[in-house]
C-alpha cells in the first residue's frame, strides 16, 4: 500500500489550545510559592516518534501546511492499514501511480515522485519521504535521507533526519549543511512560522501569568505576620495569633469567593505587598501587575487568535485537505460550493484536477479562475502547461508571458524557457533561463537533473491565498479569550483598562493611607517583633530594643551573657542561612527575596518559569512530529538551555549579595 493511501485513513489529531493548560502551569507556580490552587492537570501519553501528538485531543480537523500547525498532521498510520470506506474514490491518482508502477526500489519510486512533485507544483510529499526514511537501511540511512529531502526539501523534520545520518556516517560538512537547510526550512514556511508563533506565544503566557502571581504571593507571604498582627491590633489587642492569621486570610479570598477568581487573589496580594513594601519591592510590583495585565489581555489575545485560525476559516481548512491529497468527499463539496466567490477554492479544484489527470477539467477551472482575475500569475503559468502538455507552443507562451510580467518566480521563468525552446527562439530561451537561475538556481538545478526536455513544472496553489485569510481573520475582533475568562471570570477581567484601573486605584490607596498606620516588623537580628503598640521603647524597625543594646551599648552588658547572646544568635543565622540556601534552590524567588533585592526575585521566576516550560514541553505544548520532529526541540532547546544558566546566574548573584548584607 501506497504511504499516500495510507494517509487517508484520517487518523488525525487536533492540537488546539486549552486555558486548562495555562491554568495548571500557573497553579504550579503558586504551588511552588506556598499554595497549591486546584487546577486541570494534563498527562502526556507515551508517543511514538512518528505518531502526531497532542496535548489535548479534540475533534478530528484537517491540518493546514501553511496555516500550522497547531494542528497536527494526519496520522500516516501503520503500512499495513487499509484506508476506510469514506475515503474519497476520485480516480487513481498520478502520485500514486508514480509509487505503485515501475521498479519497487527506493531509487526508482524517489525518482518517480520527484518528476511528478516537480511537474504538479506538490510541494513537499511528507508521506513518501517519511515512508523512504523507514525504510532506511543500517548500512546506509544516509542515502535514503537524501533521497527524502528531494521529495520534501522545506520540512524540516527531513532535514534534521538527514543531518543526523549523515553525521552517523561521519560527514560533517554535509550534516551541518542539511542541519542549516533545517533552520531555513523554519525560517521560510509560514505553516511552520505560525505553528512557532503558536507554541512561543502559549510558553510565553504561562510564564508571564505565572511568574507575576508568584511574585505577588511571595510578596504577600514575606510581610504576612506582620499585616495579620496589625490587623489583629486593630480588632483587639487580645486577638490570639491564629485568629489574626484567619482574619486576613479571609480578607485576601474575600475577591475570589466575590467571583473575581485569580485575578481578584493577585489585586489582594499586590495590595497586602504593596502596602508593606520598600520603594524597591513596589516598583516591581509594579512590573508584575503590568506583565500580569499584559498576559491577561494582548497576550491571551494573540494565543486565541494563534490557535484559533484554522477552526474559523472550513474553506482554507478543506483547501489544505485537497492540497496535501487527503481530501474527503464532503471536502470537495464544500469548496465546490464556494468555488463561485471563492478564489482559493477555485485554485484548489483546479489543483485538484491536474494531480488526477483531468486536463480538460483543470483547463476549465483555470479558464473560470482567469475570467474572474486575468492577472492572476499562477493561473496563468499552469494554464500554459497545459498547452505546452498539448504541443500548442504559441498559447503556451503567451500564457507564460503574461505571468512572467506579473511574477518573478524560477519556475515559471524555466517554463518560458522550456516553451522558448521548444519554439526555437533560442535567444529568449538562454535569456529566460539565466533569469530563472538567477532567481532560483536549487529550484533550476532540480528541474534540470530529471532530464527531459519537455519538463514543465506548475506552480502551487497561492500561499498568499492562505495567508490573507488568515490575516483578515487575526484582525477580527469577536476572538474569545479562554484565559481571562477562566483566570478573570469577574468584572475586573472584562477589559485591560478595567484591571489596570483596578491595580493602580490600589496602589494609590497603599500610598495614601498605608503610612498612617504604624507597621509591626522582625528583628533582623533576632526575629522579634517589633511593634510600636506592643513595646515601651522602639528604636527602628529593623532591630529590636535588647539587640540595639547589645551591639550598640556592649558596655552595659555583662560580658558572659552578651557572649552566649552572640552565640546564640550566630547559631540562629547558620540554621536560617541553611533555610535559605535549599528554598533559593527548591523555590524561584526566594533567594532574591532573602537577598533583599525584589528585581532578581522576578527575573528569578520568568527564567524559571521558561525552563519549567521547556523541561515539560522541550519540542513545544503543540507537538506536530510529522511536520517539525528534531527541529522543533533545537528551536526550544536553545532558549530553554539559556534560561537554565540565565537562572542559575540569578541565584548565584542573590546568595553571593545576601552574603554580604
Amino acid at each position: 500500500m501506497s504511504p499516500f493511501e495510507d494517509v487517508r485513513t484520517r487518523e488525525k489529531l487536533r492540537v488546539a489550545f486549552r486555558p486548562s493548560i495555562v491554568i495548571a502551569f500557573v497553579a504550579s507556580c503558586l504551588a511552588a510559592g506556598g499554595i497549591a490552587l486546584p487546577a486541570a492537570s494534563q498527562q502526556r501519553p507515551a508517543i511514538a516518534d512518528d505518531a502526531p501528538t497532542s496535548v489535548v485531543p479534540t475533534r478530528d480537523l484537517q491540518p493546514l501546511p501553511v496555516a500550522s500547525q497547531a494542528v497536527a498532521s494526519r496520522s500516516l498510520g501503520s503500512p499495513g492499514l487499509a484506508p476506510p470506506s469514506a475515503a474519497p474514490e476520485a480516480g487513481r491518482e498520478i502520485m500514486r501511480a508514480a509509487w505503485e508502477d515501475g521498479p519497487a526500489t527506493p531509487h526508482a519510486r524517489a525518482a518517480a515522485l520527484l518528476r511528478a512533485r516537480l511537474e504538479l507544483g506538490l510541494g513537499d510529499l511528507k508521506p513518501a519521504a517519511l515512508a523512504l526514511l523507514r525504510s532506511a537501511s543500517a548500512e546506509e540511512p544516509e542515502i535514503h535521507a537524501e533521497l527524502a529531502r528531494d521529495l520534501a526539501p522545506g520540512l524540516p523534520r527531513i532535514q534534521m533526519a538527514a543531518a543526523q545520518a549523515h553525521w552517523a556516517a561521519g560527514e560533517i560538512g554535509t550534516a551541518t549543511q542539511a542541519l542549516l537547510d533545517a533552520l531555513l526550512a523554519v525560517r521560510d514556511d509560514f505553516g511552520v512560522q505560525l505553528w512557532l508563533l503558536e507554541n512561543f506565544s502559549i510558553l510565553l503566557l504561562m510564564v508571564v501569568l505565572g511568574a507575576s502571581l508568584a511574585f505577588m504571593l511571595l510578596a504577600a507571604l514575606a510581610v504576612f505576620p506582620h499585616a495579620a498582627h496589625d490587623l489583629g491590633d486593630l480588632l483587639s489587642r487580645s486577638t490570639p495569633g491564629f485568629a489574626r492569621a484567619a482574619a486576613l486570610v479571609t480578607l485576601l479570598l474575600l475577591p475570589l469567593a466575590l467571583g473575581e477568581g485569580l485575578l481578584g487573589l493577585s489585586l489582594a496580594l499586590f495590595a497586602l505587598g504593596f502596602a508593606y513594601g520598600k520603594a524597591h519591592q513596589r516598583s516591581v510590583l509594579t512590573l508584575a501587575a503590568v506583565l500580569l495585565i499584559l498576559g491577561l489581555h494582548p497576550l491571551a489575545q494573540l494565543v486565541s487568535i494563534t490557535t484559533t485560525l484554522v477552526d474559523r476559516d472550513p474553506v482554507a481548512e478543506s483547501a489544505t485537505a485537497v492540497v496535501q491529497g487527503l481530501e474527503t468527499g464532503a471536502d470537495v463539496e464544500r469548496l465546490e460550493r464556494a468555488e463561485p466567490e471563492d478564489l482559493l477554492a477555485a485554485h484548489a479544484l483546479a489543483y485538484r484536477a491536474r494531480r488526477h489527470g483531468r486536463e480538460e477539467e483543470a483547463r476549465r477551472r483555470l479558464d473560470s479562475i482567469l475570467a474572474r482575475v486575468p492577472t492572476d500569475a499562477v493561473a496563468l503559468a499552469n494554464r500554459g502547461n497545459l498547452e505546452m502538455r498539448s504541443g500548442r507552443i504559441a498559447p503556451a507562451i503567451d500564457y507564460y508571458e503574461r505571468a512572467a510580467a506579473i511574477l518573478d518566480s524560477p519556475i515559471l521563468l524555466f517554463d518560458l524557457s522550456q516553451a522558448y525552446a521548444s519554439a526555437f527562439r533560442m535567444d529568449e530561451y538562454e535569456r529566460a533561463l539565466a533569469r530563472a537561475q538567477r532567481l532560483g538556481d536549487d529550484a533550476v538545478s532540480a528541474l534540470s537533473r530529471v532530464g527531459e526536455a519537455d519538463l514543465v513544472a506548475d506552480l502551487e496553489v497561492p500561499e498568499e491565498l492562505f495567508i490573507d485569510r488568515f490575516r483578515a481573520l487575526a484582525l477580527a475582533q469577536d476572538h474569545g479569550v479562554g484565559v481571562a475568562e477562566a483566570l478573570a471570570p469577574g468584572r475586573l477581567g472584562d477589559r485591560w483598562l478595567v484591571t489596570a484601573g483596578a491595580f493602580a486605584l490600589v496602589a494609590l490607596s497603599c500610598l495614601l493611607f498605608a503610612g498612617r498606620f504604624d507597621h509591626a516588623s522582625l528583628c533582623a537580628r533576632c526575629g522579634h517583633r517589633i511593634c510600636t503598640r506592643c513595646e515601651e521603647t522602639v528604636w527602628s524597625e529593623e532591630i529590636c530594643e535588647d539587640c540595639h543594646r547589645l551591639f550598640q551599648n556592649p558596655e552595659a552588658t555583662d560580658p558572659s551573657l552578651r557572649m552566649a547572646r552572640l552565640q546564640a544568635l550566630a547559631e540562629r543565622e547558620a540554621r536560617i542561612g541553611r533555610v535559605v540556601w535549599a528554598a533559593s534552590l527548591i523555590v524561584p524567588g526566594v533567594a532574591g527575596l532573602a537577598a533583599r533585592r525584589p528585581d532578581l526575585a522576578m527575573f528569578g521566576l520568568l527564567l524559571s518559569g521558561w525552563a519549567l516550560g521547556w523541561l515539560l514541553w522541550p519540542s513545544g505544548v503543540l507537538v506536530d512530529p510529522l511536520m517539525m520532529g528534531g527541529a522543533a526541540f533545537l528551536c526550544f532547546a536553545i532558549p530553554g538551555a539559556l534560561s537554565i544558566l540565565a537562572y542559575g546566574a540569578v541565584v548565584v548573584s542573590s546568595l553571593v549579595v545576601r552574603k554580604n548584607l
